[in-house]
């Protein structure tokens, strides 16, 4: 269930990482949004406990970026899928990683694509789902 979730958002971008936040609190989700990709690895070192979904972008400025973040949080939440802000799909597989890739600026697609995987039992057995926006 997506109410009530624990959603860490990382984005750079401070107007998008505002619109995630409000739509996903309007949602019913707690939200934890931070701006870079060492505050997100250092929140999930933190409060991995609480964190149910976590959302980033696939590049941050820094060293750690959304892929480190993936494979973080797969480390204690593996049978759940990160979903990914990226204008690229990678062309090839990460096997590493459960994804779905969501275009950056479209919160809403973010809102029902975690709807949607909160809403299924189980992730596909591909190890990146690739979604676009219409």
């Amino acid at each position: 269930m997506l109410a009530s979730a624990t959603v860490l958002v990382i984005e750079n971008d401070p107007i998008t990482r505002e619109l995630l936040e409000n739509i996903l609190q309007a949602a019913g989700c707690q939200v934890l949004a931070v701006s870079t990709g060492n505050a997100g690895l250092l929140s999930l070192c933190q409060q991995q406990a609480q964190i149910d979904w976590l959302v980033t972008k696939v590049r941050l400025p820094g060293l750690v970026d959304g892929w480190l973040l993936a494979d973080e949080y797969h480390r204690h939440n593996p049978d759940r899928p990160v979903v990914l802000l990226s204008e690229e799909i990678p062309k090839t597989e990460c096997p590493s990683v459960d994804a779905v890739f969501v275009p950056p600026h479209t919160p809403m697609r973010v809102l029902e694509t975690l709807k949607g995987l909160a809403l299924s039992e189980t992730v596909d057995d591909a190890p990146v789902e690739m979604l676009r926006a219409a």
